[in-house]
């Protein structure tokens, strides 16, 4: 091989093969790379490597002066291929340069698949090439598109000038530059994050010519980094600043981790201080250690618990409540196994559920065991008694008497003054024999397990009653009380116990007892018997038939006449219900008008009978009967509705009726709850024009400031004042004063209860405007009071 020929131009050392093709067509001169490829190639002849017709087209133009340029792609193999080219002509022959076509498309299809961007820029900034992965990163729609539009990188990719420039120094420093992050412009103006890499391709004279390199989006990886650090930064904040402390701490009950919070929870002014000082949680905080241990053993079978209520230790040894919520966390490779939790200081919603508890349980004005106390107690011991753990159980109910009179009078604050010393005479009385309890309002209970003898129960009720009638002395007044009790034992009661509620059904007896003692004349004291409970079974049904009775519509009005004095004729009557039952018969008003004022039936009663009255003088007047003025007992419990002048209104509007056919009677009892209510009532319906009758004049020690504050059109006089007057000088002066102060307010009077002569000659001398009385008329049902009556108004008429 002539190597020598191609040495002395140069040619020996190139990395690409070159070959001296002469004149003749041979092969005269080889360098060492096209040496190479023809030991590679294994060919046994070098002018092989040329095709002969290549050879004659390059010698053909040889002798023309235009070979150079021409070339040739010689295949060798199915995976080799080489483009030979004319490089120059010299006087040996002509100087052919091989490239090798198959690294050249290898290296391509990896630029172009390449998954990072490639570039190639000239030393202006000019984009000269790029693959396809580069544009589809800028948002080009292919690469030639792309180097056709980047004119200048700075200006048209680059978002910071000043990147460009460090971009520069450290490729003029360094050659190269290795992993720059900066941010780029795509297309769409829209700033993405790059990874950058380049090489700068110098001259011999170590002038940069180009610029290569590589490009790689991450600006998802950016994303996942910023929102990891604003996350680590977030949870840490939350960490830091939480007003829950928060903890991260080992099974062998080291804390790792605490922040401020928690750090002051348990008394320390840092949470580096708080891990020192604290080498072990259940030991040093908890109150009670073995709930720590519980607490561990559950963490290890359960992973978690939370809410947790314990008491602790701070550092200066206070105690504190705290709900404790933790997690196990499992070992990885990065972090050991360990405890992450909150901890949040409950003990002022602690304490404040312990004060509601108690305010739940006690009276906040004696301090005593309340209902719902003694409801839980009772039923407890009975309980107790049942199952033997007590012998036996005495229940006594106590009620002050006529404690609302003296609220009334006195005030409240002294009504709270007598509640409050009961309570601590009781509390003295009983002592540890038994419990004390505030019902509500002036009733307490006493509870005395294992106490059953009646003796020894009657003493301590007599001392009770004796102790509390004592006069209690309140800004220089004595005040007097008497109190009435109601006393049941169990289990002697269990004969009359119906299977149920046991405690519901004591107290029912003891209530029953007490009730007994209160209609006897109060301040005394009654046992439960059980004929007691068999009365009360007896008024339950007959409310429950009163009820139905009511709804049926199966009671019925008589009517008692009202007479002038004067000329005796019918001017009204009052109307009294009757209960004809299917069974019993005629049942009279003493046997249910009691059960249904008890048992609150009565303001349904009361409303049945008006409007039962109403809707007759509505059938009067229809029917051409000349209709009276009916009077209408109404109730106190139904007269303190605040519904009831409305009530009225509505009926008398529904049926029609001129308002003057309806007279509404009260007696003083009505009005001792609530008077102005009852002032507020009564004004409401005279100025609708009924007719307002005040009952059993005389008899109440408030009658004359009833009737100066009430609107009254009629006085009943008290037919005990009636009865006695012909024989009592007394009872016939007290008419006489009645007469005198009726008359001079301008007030209608009616004397009850006139049964002979005697009595009409009298009242009619002291000039009584109207008579009522068995010596007229019993109430009669309405068929007769119609043909005895009314028939003779009918009479006169015509």
């Amino acid at each position: 091989m002539l190597a020598s020929d191609l040495s002395a131009q140069n040619y020996s050392e190139l990395p690409l093969p070159v070959i001296l093709l002469s004149a003749d067509g041979t092969c005269s001169a080889i360098n060492l790379s096209a040496e190479q490829l023809f030991n590679e190639l294994r060919i046994s002849d070098i002018n092989d490597l040329l095709s002969h017709s290549f050879k004659s087209k390059a010698l053909e133009t040889f002798s023309e002066g235009s070979a150079r340029g021409i070339t040739c792609d010689m295949q060798y193999h199915e995976t080799v291929t080489y483009r030979w080219q004319i490089i120059r002509k010299s006087e040996q022959g002509l100087v052919l340069f091989g490239y090798n076509l198959t690294d050249r498309e290898n290296y391509r299809a990896i630029l172009e698949h390449s998954v990072d961007g490639v570039y190639q820029t000239n030393k202006s900034g000019k984009l000269i090439y790029a693959n396809q992965s580069l544009a589809e990163t800028f948002g080009y729609h292919n690469a030639l598109s792309m180097c056709e539009q980047i004119e200048h990188l700075a200006q048209d990719l680059y978002a910071c000038e000043q990147d460009r420039l460090d971009f520069l120094q450290q490729l003029s420093q360094f050659g190269q530059v290795k992993g720059m992050e900066l941010r780029m412009r795509r297309l769409d103006g829209r700033l993405i994050w790059i990874r950058l890499n380049g090489k700068a391709i110098q001259d011999k004279h170590g002038q940069i010519q180009s610029i290569v390199g590589t490009v790689h989006d991450i600006t998802a990886q950016k994303d996942a980094e910023s929102a990891l650090t604003a996350a680590e930064e977030k949870y840490r904040s939350i960490f830091e600043n939480s007003l829950a402390g928060l903890h991260q701490s080992t099974m062998d009950g080291r804390y790792i981790n605490v922040n401020q919070a928690l750090a002051i929870i348990l008394g320390y002014e840092s949470p580096e201080e708080c891990i020192a000082a604290i080498s072990h949680i259940g030991k040093m905080v908890y109150v009670r250690p073995h709930e720590w241990l519980k607490a561990m053993k559950r963490l290890r079978k359960e992973g978690f618990f939370t809410l947790n209520e314990v008491e602790i230790y701070t550092r200066s040894g206070q105690k504190r409540w705290i709900s404790v919520s933790n997690r196990l966390i499992q070992a990885t490779k990065d972090h050991p196994e360990h405890i992450e939790g909150s901890v949040v200081d409950i003990t002022d919603s602690k304490r404040a559920l312990e004060r509601i508890r108690y305010l739940a349980h006690y009276d906040s004005l004696t301090s005593l065991p309340n209902r719902i106390h003694f409801n839980n107690e009772l039923s407890r011991q009975t309980d107790d008694v049942d199952d033997g753990s007590l012998s036996s159980l005495s229940l006594i109910l106590i009620d002050i008497d006529n404690f609302k009179d003296i609220n009334d009078t006195q005030g409240h604050v002294t009504g709270d003054m007598i509640l409050i010393k009961t309570g601590h005479r009781l509390q003295e009385l009983v002592g540890n024999k038994g419990m004390i309890f505030r019902l509500g309002g002036d009733e307490f209970a006493v509870t005395l397990p294992n106490i059953s003898d009646r003796e020894k129960i009657a003493e301590l009720t007599r001392n009770i009653m004796a102790s509390l009638s004592e006069p209690i002395c309140l800004n220089n007044n004595n005040i007097n009380c008497s109190v009435s009790l109601g006393i049941a034992i169990y289990p002697e009661a269990r004969e009359v116990i119906i299977e149920g509620d046991t405690q519901q059904q004591l107290f029912r007896f003891a209530d029953l007892a007490l009730y007994r003692s209160k209609s006897g004349g109060r301040n005394r004291y009654t046992f439960f018997a059980p004929e007691m409970q068999h009365e009360a079974l007896k008024e339950r049904a007959v409310e429950q038939e009163l009820r139905l009775a009511i709804e049926r519509n199966e009671l019925c009005l008589h009517y008692q006449p009202l007479l002038n004095a004067k000329h005796g004729k019918v001017i009204g009557a009052e109307v009294l219900v009757r209960w004809p039952h299917p069974q019993r018969g005629l049942i009279p008003p003493f046997e249910f008008i009691p059960i249904a004022e008890k048992t609150g039936l009565i303001s349904l009663l009361d409303d049945w009978v008006l409007e039962t009255a109403i809707k007759q003088v509505k059938t009067w007047l229809k029917q051409d009967i000349p209709a009276v003025t009916l009077s209408v007992n109404i109730s106190a419990n139904r007269l303190n509705q605040k519904d009831f002048a409305q009530f009225v209104q509505e009926k008398i509007k529904s049926y029609h009726i001129p308002p003057d056919f309806l007279c509404i009677e009260i007696t003083e009892q009505n009005m001792i709850e609530n008077l102005d209510n009852v002032q507020s009532t009564l004004c409401h319906l005279q100025q609708l024009g009924i007719k307002i009758a005040l009952d059993d004049f005389g008899t109440g020690y408030s009658s004359l400031s009833y009737l100066k504050r009430l609107p009254v059109d009629k006085l009943k006089i008290d037919r005990t004042f009636v009865m006695e007057m012909h024989e009592d000088p007394q009872d016939r002066a007290i008419i006489k004063t009645i007469l005198e102060l009726g008359h001079g307010l301008g007030i209608w009077v009616n004397a009850e209860g006139v049964e002979n002569e005697i009595q009409i000659g009298m009242l009619r001398e002291l000039g009584v405007d109207e008579f009522q009385g068995f010596y007229f008329s019993r109430p009669l049902p309405r068929e007769e009071f119609e043909e005895k009556y009314l028939a003779q108004l009918i009479a006169l008429e015509n």
